[in-house]
């Protein structure tokens, strides 16, 4: 297969145009004005001028000592880079520097092969992996001055050697044994941002999916010489959508630009084999912004090439990721819904080409309020702040056309980036009317039957689907009743249930056609109520649990089935949340 034909355009190599001695770039790679890096004549810093300065740099050797006062100050030191800048250096690492410019030869040799050989390696849009060109498939789009090539590393299930590039053993060796650092320095660093948020070490690696499935993908940037540098960028600015970034940068050649707290562009001057670390998307969410994804991009050189490694490290595809439940509370709602990586790379690889998704604003750090008072205001009109398509609250991220239509993440998904109102392309972020998301409090839409809540308002469908005085049909197949959240359970044992057991484990006989119903008890009022049933079938006797309770998160069950001929047998497994209960007995998730 030709994957060229994959393209919506044909592929042109930025390698090929820089060789050929060209005077001025194509057009294709011109960037509007608001984009062009208006390199700086002069070292002066205002918004538009970039300057050089360093983001934190940090000896992580400060880890690995008895002396508490520097291991506790390094701890610090990577806390505040992550909450403030969402970039910094790391050095003493614990990777051998041959090993690192090992690795950047090996990649330098690849890009210097001929054409023809690089070729054999060319990337479709489906995965990205192999020798590619360009990110995103809409045609006609401004291009980035740049080439890269992308593999998957882990896990096992998505690394295939195949898409890999023709190398000596010596040289794949070198790639394995650079991932497999990179992965391990990764898996460090998760665990010392956890414990920087006051949480078990694991927590942030167990919601990537643990260990074993989370997922592992070098890219390797190469920026050839340009003749226009002051026209267009190597990579346009951006927010890593994935985890956490690992790069090892060029020493030789400053690319690397952060956005800094008064929009100012800042060149990041690499310290000697040091390793550069940025939050993902990913991680803000999982923190409810605590640590910030901030949006960067990188400039070209006039005179020198340049390469870097890119190593992401990403939760697995299909695991929700949505704030921490340890680190949302009253003055600190959720800020974000809940999406999996899988959803939110497919949304944002539509907006890859040309003006991507986070470079119209930047992200908002905590360095932007120093000393300015807090003032409040009040808003008339909720629906203002509703999804125009499906009414729903507006949740973080927002997107919006050229034109300004907004619509929420959910139904730019389905409607594949396409504007509802004039048929634009929803690209740009609108950080804007997400910021005011996450300020904004109101009552419980149920507060006149009786909720006194005061809650976020991107959280208000979440919170309406545990509110106490949400009214809600009974689960019972049989049954029409309408009634409160807070009812449900002494409706279902005045009508459907024989026998009720509150509180810790209980004791069930077991008689086939009959239900028990069990409420949770906790110190902080209503708890789960969960059906237990019987029922006997040709396989023989079965029992089934489900929750019919409102709430939110995964429960799980554990039985202990004693027998007068046997030992115990215990059995654990995960509630199913249902809106019915049935008469006919369960297909599955049953003892």
């Amino acid at each position: 297969m030709n994957m060229f034909q994959d393209w919506p355009e044909p592929i042109v190599r930025v390698q090929s145009l820089s060789q050929s001695n060209l005077k001025a770039i194509p057009n294709r790679y011109v960037k509007p004005l608001s984009q062009r890096p208006n390199l700086p004549s002069q070292n002066h810093h205002n918004k538009h001028n970039p300057v050089t300065a360093a983001i934190p740099i940090i000896d992580l050797g400060g880890l690995y000592t008895n002396d508490i006062t520097l291991h506790a100050k390094t701890l610090d030191e990577i806390s505040k880079a992550c909450k403030e800048w969402g970039f910094f250096q790391v050095v003493n690492h614990g990777m051998s520097p041959q090993l690192m410019d090992r690795a950047k030869e090996t990649w330098r040799d690849f890009f210097h092969l001929p054409m023809e050989l690089k070729n054999m390696h060319a990337n479709s849009p489906k995965t990205y992996e192999g020798y590619g060109s360009r990110l995103g498939v809409e045609k006609g789009a401004i291009l980035d001055w740049s080439d890269y090539y992308y593999l998957h590393y882990c896990p096992l299930s998505l690394k295939d050697y195949t898409k890999w590039p023709s190398l000596s053993l010596h040289r794949r060796e070198i790639l394995e044994d650079y991932c497999k650092e990179m992965v391990k320095l990764c898996e460090n660093l998760m665990s010392i941002l956890s414990r920087n948020l006051g949480l078990q070490e694991d927590i942030l690696q167990n919601a990537f999916g643990g260990k074993e499935e989370s997922g592992g993908c070098l890219r390797v940037n190469y920026y050839p010489k340009c003749p226009q540098p002051e026209l267009t960028l190597g990579l346009s600015p951006h927010s890593d959508p994935g985890g956490l970034t690992i790069l090892l940068p060029d020493e030789q050649v400053a690319g690397l630009q952060v956005r800094g707290c008064d929009d100012a562009w800042i060149t990041v001057e690499p310290a000697p084999h040091a390793l550069i670390v940025n939050i993902g998307d990913q991680i803000q969410m999982l923190t409810n912004s605590i640590y910030k994804s901030i949006e960067h991009r990188v400039i070209v050189s006039p005179a020198k090439e340049r390469l870097s490694l890119a190593f992401f490290y990403n939760p697995k595809g299909n695991i929700p990721i949505e704030p921490l439940k340890e680190l949302v509370t009253e003055d600190s709602p959720a800020l974000y819904s809940s999406t999996t990586y899988d959803q939110y790379r497919q949304f944002m690889r539509f907006s890859e080409d040309g003006n991507n998704s986070t470079s119209q604003k930047r992200q908002r750090t905590s360095r932007d309020t120093k000393g300015k008072k807090k003032r409040t205001a009040t808003l008339h009109d909720l629906d203002a702040i509703e999804c125009p398509l499906c009414f729903d609250p507006l949740t973080i991220p927002i997107f919006q056309c050229d034109n300004g239509h907004i619509a929420c993440f959910t139904c730019l998904h389905k409607l594949k980036q396409k504007c509802a109102t004039c048929s634009l392309k929803t690209r740009s972020r609108n950080r804007a009317m997400e910021r005011v998301l996450e300020l904004l409090r109101v009552p419980c839409p149920n507060v006149e039957l009786g909720c006194s809540e005061i809650i976020s308002f991107s959280e208000t469908s979440t919170h309406l689907e545990i509110c106490a005085f949400t009214q809600r049909a009974c689960p019972f197949s049989s049954c029409d009743f309408v009634c409160f959240n807070k009812d449900l359970y002494e409706h279902s044992i005045a009508k459907h249930c024989e026998s009720s057991i509150c509180g810790k484990p209980v004791f069930i006989y077991p008689m086939s056609g009959k239900r028990v119903i069990l409420k949770e008890q906790t110190t902080e009022g209503e708890g789960e109520i969960v059906i237990v049933e019987c029922f006997d079938t040709p396989q023989g006797r079965i029992f089934y649990a489900s929750c019919i309770g409102p709430g939110e998160e995964e429960l799980s069950y554990t039985f202990k089935l004693f027998s007068s001929c046997s030992d115990p047998l215990w059995f654990e497994s995960d509630l199913e949340r249902v809106l019915e209960v049935s008469d006919e007995p369960p297909d599955e998730h049953f003892m």
